[in-house]
């Protein structure tokens, strides 16, 4: 099994490092034009893709249409998993780093999503994809904070483990399942 692993692309929160999570914000032209060039290049792979899941969040559903026009798959296809959504980030959403530390110094972030609540989504993912799609190939469109829960499961580490980087957005990465073994590539076309 093969789990293409799309960020979606920028969107102003992004360009301006404000938390989005649950916030629904749409994709910029920059973050448009990123996702169609990533998924080109996938697209020129050749390969074939079996399903197309996106978070329910516009700018991860978008990047995910966007990704099904690249790579010839039915848009009316794809479908929504909630689980696949951005980590809550509380009250901090919204905010920038600097109006972060500011408002919540060393202080848990009130409303803030836990580690082991993203991290036991991500494992519900991961495991529903095995069960679904034993020996396919399939893409994920989601968030950043999601994607470094999802990548620390499936490779066995912890969310603050610095070996899973926050991902770009527009980024691809790979996850392939060998004999109920997940490896990782991290930026697939970098």
């Amino acid at each position: 099994m093969r789990i293409y692993l799309l960020r979606h692309g920028q969107t102003d929160w992004n360009k301006e490092w404000r938390l989005q999570g649950h916030c629904d914000i749409p994709l910029n032209q920059n973050g448009i034009e990123q996702v169609k060039a990533t998924c080109a290049k996938l697209g020129s792979l050749g390969g074939q893709i079996d399903a197309i899941v996106a978070s329910p969040l516009g700018r991860a559903r978008t990047s995910a249409e966007l990704a099904a026009e690249a790579l010839g798959y039915p848009k009316d296809k794809i479908l929504l998993d909630p689980d696949l959504i951005e980590r809550g980030f509380g009250e901090a959403e919204g905010t920038t780093k600097e109006e972060r530390m500011e408002r919540f110094r060393e202080e848990k972030i009130p409303g803030i999503e836990s580690e082991e609540d993203v991290c036991r989504r991500a494992e519900r993912v991961l495991t529903r994809c095995r069960e679904q799609y034993p020996g396919k190939t399939i893409l994920l469109a989601t968030h950043g904070a999601f994607l470094k829960a999802l990548m620390a499961v499936a490779i066995g580490t912890s969310y603050s483990d610095r070996a899973v980087p926050i991902v770009n957005p527009g980024s691809l990465h790979l996850l392939e399942d060998k004999d109920g073994k997940f490896s990782l590539s991290f930026d697939v076309f970098s």
